[in-house]
């Protein structure tokens, strides 16, 4: 495209790229909370499990789960339940909270794992749960969706600090820090992963948003806030004694679908979603545990194609840069803040209604042919 000649071209080209950026970044939110609520009104048998005792939660969902064997074993096994791991991961999210918010809400979208007990493993759980009906389970999880294997799941551990910083360092813009996590960190963990995600990391895209901010600092807060609300009893289902390395897997993949352009990180999301997918044994009636696991797959799924929506976003403000016109931009904000803000918003996201909270629309993608 030729730059326009006259100041009615430009005013012109001006709005139809800020209507089509306003349109992308309303899809993009629409998508995100739509698979949330359905996610926490999914996961409302483990919220109230866990909110009994965590502990209890995290061994009886691990009894009955996924695993690759029978998992009498872990009945006898007392120390399936990592307190100080999960004490940690609990610790690190509460920094990242709104100061003085210790109260766990009443609202469904509203409750976060962390705020409930963690407490001791008590030598009976008194949770009830149907064994697991899967003897062989298709795919193991113990050591990462990924096929990281032990060594992996060690490093997992280790580097857990900077996998949880992350996201901050892309609301943030830290340009450097995103660099030296891609360049010397995930090295450390997966270099043939590294290798791939620097040869699809678009440099020039990611500046472009990172100046931007607003769509990148929306989807790292959904993320967020998916986070706090999945008990850790659903990794233990998904991967029993594996489910701590299951979610710093997961919380390592999900910022990298936002910082590569191809398709690296996206078809290994989707190919973990469709697995999970695959062990749901009544798609029409699912028990509450497999509704689950669907939805976290579904949500998955959607994050994948949401990260692409924002990078389908940066070619529009790339246009609008390079054609040098006055391009409205959202202001900036923070992570805490944008989190806030999205559970003060009890709006629908498709049509601003207060009456109703929209969480009956899930979008679709269109493939052509």
């Amino acid at each position: 495209m030729k730059k326009p000649v006259s100041p009615i071209a430009i005013e012109l080209l001006t709005r139809e790229l800020a209507y089509q950026a306003k349109e992308q970044r309303e899809s993009i939110v629409l998508r995100l909370h739509s698979a949330f609520l359905h996610l926490t009104e999914a996961l409302q048998p483990l919220r109230e499990m866990w909110q009994g005792s965590g502990a209890a939660a995290y061994q009886a969902a691990a009894e009955c789960g996924w695993n690759p064997l029978q998992a009498k074993w872990l009945r006898a096994k007392r120390s399936v339940f990592n307190a100080e791991l999960w004490g940690s991961v609990a610790d690190t999210m509460r920094q990242g909270a709104q100061p003085g918010d210790e109260t766990q809400s009443a609202e469904a979208d509203e409750w976060v794992w962390w705020k409930g007990r963690l407490g001791g493993l008590p030598a009976i759980t008194g949770i009830k749960l149907l064994p697991g009906t899967l003897p062989d389970a298709p795919h193991d999880f113990s050591h990462g969706a990924f096929g990281g294997g032990v060594t992996f799941a060690a490093r997992l551990q280790e580097h857990r600090a900077a996998i949880f910083g992350l996201p901050a360092l892309i609301a943030n813009g830290d340009r450097q820090g995103i660099d030296d996590f891609l360049e010397r960190v995930l090295p450390a963990m997966r270099p043939k992963l590294a290798r791939e995600v620097l040869a699809s990391h678009n440099r020039r895209m990611i500046d472009q948003l990172l100046a931007e901010q607003d769509s990148m600092l929306t989807w790292l807060a959904y993320m967020e806030m998916v986070f706090e609300s999945v008990p850790p009893s659903l990794y233990a289902h998904l991967a029993g004694p594996g489910g701590a390395t299951l979610m710093l897997e997961l919380r390592l993949m999900l910022p990298l679908a936002l910082l590569c352009s191809g398709p690296v990180i996206g078809h290994a999301i989707h190919e973990v979603a469709n697995h999970l997918e695959c062990f749901v044994e009544d798609e029409e009636d699912p028990s509450p545990l497999d509704a689950a696991v669907a939805e976290f797959a579904h949500l998955l799924v959607d994050f994948v194609r949401a990260a692409n929506e924002v990078h389908e976003l940066e070619e529009l403000l790339s246009e609008a840069r390079i054609e040098e016109l006055d391009f409205p931009f959202v202001p900036r904000s923070d992570l805490r803040t944008r989190k806030a803000a999205i559970r003060r918003d009890k709006s629908c996201r498709a049509c601003g209604s207060l009456e109703h909270r929209g969480h009956g629309v899930r979008m679709g993608t269109v493939a052509y042919e």
